[in-house]
C-alpha cells in the first residue's frame, strides 16, 4: 500500500509521508548529511528504521517521517520516539514507572533537510508535523536536543529552551537529565502539562506529565526534593 502523503501549505511542491521500511536508506543518508562530523551516528537506528510494520507512534513509540518533492525524491526527514536518557535513568527503575513516562514524554532524534533545500521551510515543517502527530498520540511533552546556534531557531517554533530537563514524578521526587555538548528544547502538548519556573532549580521543571503531579505554587527546592 502506497503511503499517504501530505502536501504542505506554503510549499506546494513538498510532500510529508511516514517513512517506511525500504526508506532506511535514504532517511540515514539524509541524516549523515546533516552531521558531517559523525555522519555515522544513527546508523545504528537502522534495525529500528527497517522494521517500521507496527507504524509510527505505534507500541515501539516510533515516528518517523520524509518529505519529498512531487517525484518522490527524498528532502528532509524526521526521526523521533522514546528518549534515550530514560532507558537508563536509574530514577526509572520501576516497570510501571517507565511505561507511564514512555507514553507522555517523546522526543525529536533527528532532524535533517538536503543541503540545497535548507532555509526553505522543509525543516520546520517536519518539526510542525511532528508536534501535531505527538499530540494526536497523548503525549504531554515533547524534547529535542540542540547546538546553542539553533536556538534562536527552535524559539521560533514555539520550544522552551534550557540547559537541562528537568520532571516532576510526585512527592517532591524529580528525574534530571544534562547533556555536556547540547542544551534541551521542550514543548507542552496538552493543558495539564507545565513547564513552572521553581526557586532552587536552574532550568524549568515538568510539571503535570504525570496524573497529580503538578506543583503548586510556592514551591521551591531544597537541594534534595521540593518543598513547600
Amino acid at each position: 500500500m502506497k503511503a499517504t502523503r501530505t502536501r504542505l501549505p506554503g510549499l506546494p511542491d513538498v510532500f510529508i509521508r511516514d517513512a517506511k521500511a525500504s526508506d532506511a536508506d535514504a532517511v540515514l543518508r539524509l541524516v549523515a548529511a546533516a552531521n558531517p562530523d559523525d555522519p555515522g551516528a544513527f546508523e545504528g537506528a537502522r534495525p529500528g528504521l527497517e522494521n517500521l510494520s507496527e507504524g509510527p507512534l505505534s507500541r515501539t513509540a516510533s515516528l518517523v517521517i520524509l518529505a519529498e518533492d512531487g517525484t518522490g525524491t527524498p528532502l528532509g526527514a524526521l526521526m523521533g520516539g522514546v528518549p534515550s536518557w530514560l532507558l537508563k535513568h536509574p530514577g526509572v527503575s520501576h516497570p510501571i514507572l517507565f511505561e507511564c513516562l514512555i507514553a507522555r514524554i517523546g522526543i525529536i532524534s533527528a532532524v535533517a533537510v538536503r543541503p540545497d533545500r535548507r532555509g526553505g521551510g522543509v525543516g520546520s515543517a517536519l518539526v510542525r508535523h511532528a508536534v501535531s502527530r505527538f499530540t494526536r498520540a497523548g503525549y504531554g511533552l515533547l524534547t529535542l536536543n540542540f547546538t546553542p546556534s539553533l536556538e534562536g531557531y527552535y524559539q521560533r517554533l514555539k520550544f522552551a529552551t534550557m540547559d537541562n530537563l528537568i520532571v516532576h514524578i510526585g512527592d517532591g521526587v524529580m528525574l534530571g537529565q544534562r547533556w555536556d555538548d547540547t542544551r534541551v528544547a521542550a514543548k507542552t502538548l496538552d493543558q495539564r502539562t507545565e513547564l513552572t519556573a521553581v526557586q532552587g532549580l536552574d532550568s524549568p521543571l515538568v510539571s503535570g506529565i504525570l496524573p497529580h503531579t503538578r506543583v503548586p505554587k510556592g514551591t521551591y527546592f531544597d537541594g534534595e526534593r521540593l518543598r513547600r
